[in-house]
């Protein structure tokens, strides 16, 4: 996973958690506090309200629950009780027979019947108990408290307050409110969280862009970030890093360049003294020892070619040259290289085909060479009867070419290093030719990779830019 949704992800996820650590128990300590606090204001009550009653009365209603007068001045005297915020006064019989009630508040009995069985199991003596809370219709809420009222027979006689628990309906906002505010508190955490990954992610993608240019192209121009923070000093260090490993590198091809040189130049002589011997050779009176001498010399002469071309690649690695920019027709590359190629083609038997053909701005001796050690390499690779075919993929701001030849393929450990310098996969290789090609595009602002490679043949697509160097 890339850094920029780990940035997300985590700042959400730290957002969340702390809302939701924050907020429940705030939630729920208020509701169960005031619950409490409403459940001891309603046990006081109901102990005023059972001593105030006329227990003769309540004696003599639990008795004889028929008389009329007697229910009547109890339920006058409930009424005068039923104080604002008192939502129901009610008598009972332990076996749930109603014998006084608030006639005022009668309407809501029937909705709070659910919670008598528990209020009315109350023994003689028995402290108060409270019920839960009840939501009646119309987003109202009640509970309720009872106490045992003692009678002059003893029977059991149960007095039910219910009041108002308003507050319930400000707990239920501030549920809604608290989810307003995690919502809200969501969407603002992902847009700061946007704008700080955004802070963050930018400067190591470009400094990772940096790295892979570097990569590719060790003259790559450096990049400034222009931060005071630790990613200016990580720019910084990178840019010194850059810096130092051009110098390297400098220092590398000089030598190297002067390695090549000094051997190019033995070279020419014994390519000089052996083609002298080659031609004393040849006035001489053909025996079976001139044959074997002429196989000997031919080979000498083999080697010291292969010889010049290894040093060569050493001087056009160490030494690149300045770039010509010239209109050009991939066609006139096309027969160039074919010339020279002519030698080896008719030898191995091998083809080289192009189909179609654009121009391009581009270093004609440069571009020769790319396609010479393109080609090259895919002939080898070939083989006897190989072919080489060359694809142009021509479109207004780039130009596509494909080098497909017809070998066995590129094992797939050796894609990502075959354009690293030295690195050859054949035995009578020095890795710089791919390495040569790979630099010449990347000078002429271009790309080329390894496409694709089986065991049918490899394809390198090569693009350039239609108006040549950056």
């Amino acid at each position: 996973m890339k850094l920029s949704p780990k940035v997300i992800m985590l700042v959400l996820g730290v957002l969340v958690v702390s809302m939701s650590l924050l907020s429940i128990p705030l939630y729920w300590y208020s509701r169960v506090a005031l619950e409490e606090e409403l459940g001891d204001q309603l046990k006081r009550i109901n102990r005023i309200m059972a001593t105030t009653l006329d227990q003769e009365l309540i004696s003599m209603l639990s008795v004889e629950p028929g008389l009329v007068s007697v229910r009547q001045q109890l339920e006058a005297s409930l009424a005068q009780l039923a104080v604002p915020g008192i939502e129901g006064l009610t008598l009972y019989k332990q076996d749930g027979t109603i014998l006084a009630q608030d006639r005022q508040l009668r309407q809501n009995i029937a909705e709070l019947s659910p919670a008598l069985p528990n209020l009315l199991s109350l023994k003689n003596d028995a402290e108060p108990v409270v019920s839960e809370i009840y939501r009646l219709d119309g987003d109202k809420y009640v509970k309720a408290s009872a106490i045992p009222v003692r009678t002059n027979q003893g029977s059991q006689v149960i007095l039910v307050v219910w009041v108002g628990a308003n507050y319930m309906a400000v707990i239920n906002q501030m549920a809604g409110s608290l989810l307003w505010i995690m919502l809200a508190s969501f969407l603002i955490a992902i847009a700061m969280t946007l704008v700080f990954s955004r802070s963050l992610i930018k400067p190591v993608r470009a400094l990772s862009s940096y790295a892979r240019s570097i990569q590719i192209n060790i003259n790559s121009e450096p990049v400034e970030l222009h931060r005071t923070d630790e990613f200016g000093d990580l720019n910084q260090s990178l840019i010194d890093m850059h810096r130092d490993i051009q110098k390297q590198e400098e220092s590398a091809r000089q030598l190297l360049a002067g390695i090549a040189h000094e051997i190019k130049n033995p070279l020419g002589g014994m390519e000089i003294y052996s083609g002298l011997l080659s031609e004393e050779l040849s006035q001489l009176p053909a025996d079976t020892k001139f044959e074997e001498y002429k196989s000997y010399l031919e080979k000498i002469t083999e080697e010291l070619h292969h010889l010049k071309r290894i040093v060569q690649e050493y001087l056009d690695y160490a030494r690149p040259l300045k770039n010509v920019i010239e209109t050009l027709s991939i066609s006139e590359i096309y027969t160039d290289i074919t010339q020279i190629l002519q030698p080896e083609l008719s030898t191995h038997h091998q083809r080289i085909q192009l189909e179609g053909d654009a121009d391009i701005q581009a270093d004609r001796s440069k571009l020769q060479r790319v396609f010479l050690n393109l080609i090259r390499n895919g002939l080898e690779a070939s083989g006897e009867m190989g072919q080489i075919n060359i694809q142009i993929h021509d479109s207004p701001g780039s130009l596509g070419i494909d080098f497909i030849d017809t070998g066995t393929g590129i094992p797939k450990e050796d894609r990502e290093r075959i354009f690293e310098p030295y690195y050859s996969t054949r035995d009578r290789g020095f890795g710089l030719g791919l390495s040569i090609v790979q630099s010449i595009v990347v000078e002429l602002g271009g790309t080329i990779v390894v496409q694709k490679s089986d065991a049918e043949g490899t394809v390198f697509r090569m693009n350039l830019p239609r108006k040549g160097m950056k």
